[in-house]
């Protein structure tokens, strides 16, 4: 019996509707970090609407535990059902949805997490998985969600500390502790002041690594944390201190005369010391340097966070406001402009795409509903994979995606009016928005400006330097939902990821661009919002490479988990060359079709370095894999028009160490070497193989003429028996129904039995002479 494919199962137990959503719902949103065959268990982390959710799958305990609002809102088991388990059923293996959904009756939809426990644990594995991969920014980072979780466990602040220790990583050693103390974690912090005190005294010593903004960022948190700790643990490190006030690098000169400037009258309690230890003249060096470090930033447009900080700090180390202030201004009013500059730039690509792709602008007959908005979509606009993209950048959200809050309304304002007929400024609450962030300004949206993100891409190419495997991931950008840190472009995996701005390829990437990036972040924000360095960007036959040698990547529109399925022998090559060649949205992905080329090449070698198993593969139903082993060579167009046994054609060739431009060759050869001798052989019937009018744009068309003959010669030459019988005329057509012409005309006059009266065979005749053809009709007269 065979079995049915997941979709088909999906699609039974919750419809058409639920599934088509699921697909739409992006695969890299969906983090499946734990699987258990026996009893199973699954455990997933969910990146929806810039939101974390938590989905588990425990056979053991008969549980399903998510905490959607789906999950947490509803009462009955079918409403809890939700785009993200379907989704998950989708990603994992077949074997494991197949078992969930055959029991799924039997299992408790729950949303129920007292004490946090089944997402603290979630947050430990996750915790583990990065150190293990070497990526210590985001152990901390999980580890920290499970401490703030499950706060009581000693164990992981304390394996927090020591790792964050251990790697030198100071910004979340210090924003731990910072947040720690607001949390109200004072008492399990004194159980290890000594590995607080280690931290400090190490980070004094390593200050000249970390940039300056970042040292901004640290200053703050040790900052907060003086304030519930006091400033012992300064005042007895004056030594250090001192020889760091006197060091050249600037770093070191910042951070100790800020600390000491601002604290000294607790510092001078502590240590009279510390009341002449900052000289006048080392004061007014580094308030020199200071204000050209300032002016110089604007010049470089950094991020006004950087700024912010900076100018707060100014006061403590005595710098008049009068000599920064109008700078600062008159660049924050700058920064305000760009990033309406980036949402207009993110609206011209839009345009572009509705201009291209042809969605139909309607109107949407916007309603309240809250504090939302249900709009109208276009029944055809929904069939197009690209509408879809389109409205999911620009806030609309729910079941069928017809919900959108009024504040989305407001920042998207220009471009809805491009994709809707509707008067928005009736609407007070968009218009608040809309005046908010816009101010009463009109902007126009020009498609031009979005040609650059659509523009073909730079082919980069870095073979051999394969190394990067270790400790590089792969990351596809996408065109961001809202701007962020000055970036049009984000990716989602288990958080937002976007570009480091300081990287010199942060305003060269675009939507779809495939990157090497390390896998370590430089920063978590808001445990949500990781910042990456980019090391380069891959060409397409680069990043399938990388992927088949196990490297990491975090997949958008460019189905590139397919390349593991194949290697995993999960599917076929020739059903994956089905599924990246049937992929909805390849209309809009730029150079789409030199990925399929190159994802060919790859499916290709793997054809030839598992012939076994795909020979296999071919063997037991060769019938349906012939086309797709002649798609995966892209022969279809080529061979249309022949019903050759390309079995025998094919068979021997697969033996053969040949590449895939090679193998083309060879069958293409080979098929015309089979037509000749078909042609040579003239063998009644044989031309039924050729559908000539499909022939017509291939190279086989040369035998055209040839074909022709054959068939007039065999149809003229054929006999057609006249005789009587019981005193009534018949003709027997039993020889010329072999014939190409002869079954044809036999099959147009629809004539059940082959011995025709003269009525009928007068109408055989008439078609013989419109194509002057000569019947050769033979009496027998016995």
């Amino acid at each position: 019996m065979t079995e049915k494919p997941i979709s088909s199962l999906i699609i039974e137990k919750f419809g058409l509707e639920f599934y088509q959503k699921s697909l739409k719902f992006p695969s890299n949103k969906i983090n499946i970090f734990f699987i258990r065959d026996e009893p199973l268990k699954i455990r997933s982390v969910i990146l929806d609407n810039d939101r974390e959710y938590h989905l588990i799958i425990d056979e053991k305990n008969n549980e399903i535990y998510h905490d959607c609002p789906l999950f947490l809102i509803h009462s009955e088991r079918d409403k809890k059902i939700c785009v993200h388990f379907i989704k998950l059923l989708m990603s994992v293996k077949v074997k494991y949805s197949n078992k969930i959904l055959l029991k799924l009756d039997k299992y408790r939809l729950s949303s129920d997490d007292l004490g946090s426990k089944r997402k603290g644990k979630n947050f430990q594995i996750l915790a583990n998985n990065c150190y293990d991969a070497n990526n210590c920014v985001e152990a901390l980072n999980y580890l920290n969600k499970a401490i703030v979780n499950q706060y009581s466990n000693k164990v992981l602040i304390k394996q927090f500390l020591n790792l964050a220790i251990i790697n030198n990583l100071f910004i979340e050693f210090f924003e731990f502790l910072e947040y720690g103390y607001e949390d109200g974690l004072n008492d399990y912090f004194l159980q290890y002041n000594d590995y607080i005190e280690e931290g400090f005294k190490k980070f004094l010593n390593v200050i000249q690594k970390y940039s300056f903004y970042n040292l901004l960022k640290i200053v703050e948190s040790i900052d907060s944390i003086i304030e519930f700790n006091g400033v012992s643990l300064v005042a007895s490190l004056i030594n250090k201190l001192k020889k760091l006030i006197n060091s050249e690098h600037f770093n070191d000169n910042y951070f100790s005369i800020y600390i000491i400037m601002k604290y000294k009258r607790d510092l001078v309690e502590y240590n009279s010391e510390f009341k002449d230890i900052i000289t006048q003249d080392r004061l007014n060096r580094l308030k020199d340097k200071l204000i050209d470090y300032f002016k110089s930033e604007i010049d470089n447009f950094c991020l006004i966070d950087k700024l912010k900080l900076l100018k707060k700090h100014f006061s403590i180390i005595g710098i008049p406001k009068v000599i920064f202030n109008r700078n600062y201004k008159n660049y924050k009013q700058e920064i305000k402009q760009l990033e309406k500059k980036l949402y207009l730039k993110k609206f011209a690509f839009m345009k572009l795409l509705i201009e291209k792709y042809n969605i139909n602008i309607i109107k949407g007959d916007f309603k309240k509903k809250r504090n939302a908005y249900i709009v109208k979509h276009d029944e055809e606009n929904l069939t197009n994979p690209v509408y879809h993209y389109i409205i999911t950048r620009i806030g609309f959200f729910g079941l069928n995606d017809q919900t959108i809050k009024s504040s989305e309304i407001g920042f998207n304002y220009f471009f809805i009016k491009e994709l809707f007929l509707d008067d928005l400024r009736a609407f007070q609450d968009v218009n608040y928005y809309k005046t908010q962030f816009w101010g009463e300004n009109d902007y126009s949206i020009n498609s031009v400006d979005g040609f650059s993100l659509l523009s073909k891409n730079v082919e980069y190419s870095y073979e051999g330097e394969q190394k990067y495997s270790d400790d590089v991931n792969i990351i596809e950008w996408d065109l961001a939902s809202k701007p962020i840190q000055g970036s049009i472009v984000s990716a989602y995996g288990s958080q937002i990821i976007i570009p480091d701005q300081n990287n010199s390829l942060f305003h060269d990437l675009k939507p779809f661009d495939l990157c090497y990036c390390k896998k370590t972040p430089v920063k978590i924000e808001s445990n949500l919002i990781k910042t990456v360095n980019v090391i380069a960007k891959c060409s397409f036959k680069d990043v399938i490479k990388s992927v088949s040698l196990g490297m990491t990547f975090i997949e958008g529109y460019f189905p590139l988990s397919l390349v593991k399925a194949v290697l995993d022998k999960e599917i076929n090559p020739f059903q994956a060359n089905q599924l990246v060649v049937e992929n909805p949205n390849k209309t809009f992905i730029p150079n789409y079709t030199q990925f399929v080329q190159s994802f060919r090449e790859f499916l290709f070698s793997f054809v030839f370095k598992e012939k076994k198993f795909v020979y296999e593969e071919l063997k037991s139903d060769f019938a349906s894999k012939i086309d797709q082993l002649l798609l995966l060579l892209d022969l279809t167009n080529e061979l249309n028009g022949l019903n050759l046994p390309f079995i025998e054609i094919i068979n021997d060739l697969l033996s053969l160490d040949l590449n895939l431009n090679d193998m083309r060759s060879k069958i293409l050869s080979e098929t015309h070497r089979y037509i000749k001798n078909i042609l040579d052989k003239r063998i009644r019937g044989s031309t039924e193989l050729f559908e000539l009018k499909k022939l017509k744009n291939s190279p086989f068309i040369k035998y055209t003429n040839e074909i022709l003959k054959i068939r007039k010669e065999e149809f003229e030459a054929t006999n057609v028996l006249k005789y009587y019988e019981d005193g009534e005329l018949k003709y027997d057509l039993t020889e010329i129904s072999k014939t190409y012409y002869g079954k044809k005309f036999l099959g147009i006059l629809q004539c059940r039995y082959l011995t025709l009266k003269p009525d009928e065979f007068k109408k055989f005749q008439k078609y013989s002479l419109k194509l002057n053809f000569q019947l050769n009709i033979i009496e027998n007269h016995t």
